[in-house]
């Protein structure tokens, strides 16, 4: 098990550390976001949709994106530079029609490592990497 501290913060935590509750604070976990307000609005037509995808693992060999709530994915292009362990910037051509968008994005590494649709639940709120469903709306 990878640790996050040394052996001070360990003993001082005790039992919760090693139970695993803070293990997650550890991990460099593959994560995603959209260059978009946040329940925000865009204009209908053709938009250039951009965000970014990180791994502290490896370099992100691929993102896909979702514009109906996760039940279908379309991969999108990936702009240089793309350097391991690094914010990478992505983009997606969209013909945006009238109406309310639940946008997903989730990413893989070159370790295999890819975005999780759930992740445990930790009392602390700490480290979540899973898929964020992004709210829009197109007017």
């Amino acid at each position: 098990m990878r640790r996050a501290f040394g052996n001070k913060r360990e003993k001082r935590l005790g039992r919760r550390w090693k139970s695993g509750i803070y293990f997650h604070l550890s991990l460099k976990i593959v994560k995603s976001a959209f260059e978009l307000p946040w329940d925000g609005e865009i204009a209908t037509g053709k938009r250039l949709i951009r965000g970014r995808s990180w791994s502290g693992e490896g370099k992100i060999t691929f993102v896909e994106v979702s514009l109906d709530d996760g039940k279908t994915w379309s991969k999108v292009s990936l702009r240089e530079p793309n350097i391991t362990k690094a914010w990478v910037r992505w983009d997606l051509e969209w013909d945006a029609r009238p109406g309310r968008y639940g946008l997903r994005a989730r990413a893989t590494d070159d370790q295999g490592n890819t975005q999780p649709d759930k992740i445990p639940f930790n009392e602390e709120g700490y480290s979540h990497w899973a898929v964020v469903t992004h709210p829009i709306k197109v007017v």
